[in-house]
């Protein structure tokens, strides 16, 4: 995998601590993470944009689809991974809506998410940057 930068957004710690565990494990360790919108929020301000989002559309409080629109609004990401165990037209809704504000999505992953899978989509943007 090339060097990049992913924020996680989770509420589950534990789901949380997995998703960053993996992406260590593909060599990523440039890796933002956020319980909720507002530490995502803080975390971007001081860290600048990130190649990535990861972001579970569930969450206590704001959504995370609500940080997915900021983020293709401010440009502050390059691509999109969302994970839900929502209803597959929740998930649609969502993709849909990332793709209108201008955020390129890689994809969707159910929950659990496996090693396997967040591999297959992080390896579609590897070989898109190195297009």
């Amino acid at each position: 995998m090339c060097s990049m930068k992913v924020l996680i957004l989770e509420d589950n710690p534990f789901q949380l601590m997995v998703l960053h565990q993996m992406l260590n494990a593909f060599r990523i360790f440039d890796v933002l993470a956020a319980e909720s919108v507002e530490s995502a929020r803080c975390s971007l301000a001081k860290c600048g944009g990130i190649d990535v989002a990861i972001c579970d559309l569930h969450l206590e409080g704001l959504s995370g689809e609500a940080l997915i629109r900021e983020l293709a609004v401010k440009g502050d990401a390059q691509a999109l991974i969302i994970l839900s165990c929502a209803a597959p037209h929740v998930v649609e809704s969502a993709i849909r809506t990332a793709r209108e504000e201008g955020l390129e999505v890689l994809g969707y992953l159910p929950k659990p998410v496996t090693v396997n899978g967040l591999g297959r989509l992080l390896e579609v943007y590897n070989m898109r940057i190195e297009a």
